[in-house]
């Protein structure tokens, strides 16, 4: 079977010359979010608190809570992607900044390897 010009043949497939072959582990990394009891939760943000992102915010977005106990690792900004693990499984976002509730994966990427939009 002949390939276009530009492309190359590989196992799944003709793909453009310049695009190489990963397993989506290779290139990627995940990480769950941070639950945090109803209690704890803010209804008024203070100056370390960060919106806290739950599928219910995503829904809704009317009742806004807060956190200002976290880690690093469960923060994204609006260039992330997030993917519903419970509840509503497999719902992909992006476009969001504060920390995510444990039903949410974190997908981490190699970003000079993978477009953003390609893995949306």
């Amino acid at each position: 079977m002949e390939v276009k010009e530009g492309y190359k043949q590989t196992e799944i497939g003709p793909i453009p010359n310049d695009w190489e072959l990963k397993k989506f582990g290779e290139i990627s990394w995940v990480n769950q979010g941070l639950q945090i009891a109803i209690a704890k939760r803010l209804k008024r943000p203070n100056q370390n608190s960060k919106v806290y992102i739950t599928i219910e915010y995503l829904n809704q977005g009317k009742n806004v809570e807060y956190i200002d106990s976290y880690t690093n690792s469960v923060v994204c900004d609006e260039n992330d992607v997030l993917m519903t693990r419970t509840g509503n499984t497999g719902i992909v976002v992006t476009g969001y900044e504060g920390v995510f509730h444990n039903n949410f994966f974190k997908i981490n990427f190699d970003r000079k390897k993978l477009d953003k939009n390609y893995l949306l």
